[in-house]
């Protein structure tokens, strides 16, 4: 294992908020679908996160479900993973968009959520009931939408369940009054429920991704492990505040105070790549995000992003995100 060295303190970078940066070009959104009075015994089953579309009466981008346990519990069956128990004060995120299954502690065939949903349109919060007439469980379920295009550097390592139970940690008050509240507001409809519960839901994602920074060990890898680590972490500092700069992997070991092989062995080891190869994905991503938001001669976006002509650029777009950026743009208008 690679040994950490000491960074020099008081980086001009230091304030700089990685996270924040990387979320705020996700176009978050987050979406109470419906709340679930199930009865024991009962189990439902729900598709895969790219057929969630086909059921939901509006447009979806990347999807992440996610259930709050509002009361009672269950069974979280997920295939290749072992079952992971749900109680009362619980979230669960899956940034996979994995088909997964909910279930009671008795036997019951499974049933698709699809089929227990009204027909839309849907005018007023949907309650889903169904099982028999045993204990009741109460399940918020709902996802985030977000910027596939933005969240990829992020999925590629998080696991496909994300698991919070706040009860049981005191420095976890804040993200358990979060998951209470949210439950509390799908469950009685006060006046505004609908406009604050998806605020409620992503401020609950970005609570949980800090949860999962600060759990990880130093044996893990990844976008999140590479913030947590003294000296990538550092790095990923500088590139974010001044993403146009031209950066040498020389200056960049300086300003953090390793040498140039320490930070390359480093962020080949957290993020399997050489710093300026992920600074020039960082920028391509930036540029992708602004032509989204608005319509510039590709000549523009090539100057602001630092390349020398428009095929150069598209070239590199091209082996980023598949396609060129003029067929990127045109398919982004039609969706």
């Amino acid at each position: 294992m690679i040994k950490t060295p000491e960074v020099l303190p008081k980086t001009p970078e230091d304030g700089h908020d990685l996270l924040s940066d990387v979320l705020s070009g996700m176009h978050l959104s987050g979406t109470v679908l419906f709340r679930g009075e199930f009865c024991e015994p009962w189990s439902v089953a729900a598709p895969d996160g790219c057929d969630l579309p086909s059921v939901l009466p509006f447009r979806t981008e990347h999807i992440i479900p996610f259930h709050i346990i509002a009361a009672g519990g269950c069974w979280l069956v997920l295939k290749n993973e072992a079952p992971v128990w749900l109680a009362e004060g619980d979230a669960v995120l899956l940034p996979h968009g994995d088909g997964h299954g909910l279930r009671g502690r008795e036997p019951a065939a499974a049933v698709e959520v699809g089929q227990l949903l009204p027909p839309p349109p849907w005018a007023n919060d949907v309650v889903v009931e169904h099982g028999g007439a045993g204990g009741k469980t109460s399940i918020v379920c709902g996802f985030l939408q977000c910027d596939e295009l933005m969240f990829h550097p992020l999925l590629h390592h998080l696991p496909h369940i994300l698991h919070v139970n706040p009860g049981y940690d005191v420095g976890d008050h804040w993200l358990s009054n979060t998951i209470r509240h949210a439950a509390a507001e799908a469950s009685q409809a006060s006046p505004g429920s609908r406009a604050m519960l998806p605020r409620l839901t992503e401020l609950m994602f970005v609570e949980i991704m800090r949860k999962h920074i600060q759990d990880l060990s130093a044996n893990d890898a990844g976008w999140f492990a590479a913030v947590k680590d003294p000296v990538v972490g550092a790095a990923l500092k500088g590139l974010h505040a001044e993403p146009m700069r031209d950066w040498s992997v020389q200056e960049l070991a300086q300003r953090i105070g390793v040498s140039r092989s320490v930070l390359t062995e480093r962020f080949r080891r957290y993020l399997d790549q050489p710093p300026i190869r992920y600074l020039a994905r960082w920028r391509l991503q930036l540029a992708a995000q602004q032509m989204k938001a608005e319509r510039l001669p590709l000549k523009t976006i090539a100057d602001q992003y630092g390349y020398d002509s428009e095929a150069a650029f598209s070239r590199a777009f091209k082996r980023c995100f598949g396609l060129p950026p003029g067929d990127w743009s045109k398919r982004q208008r039609a969706e």
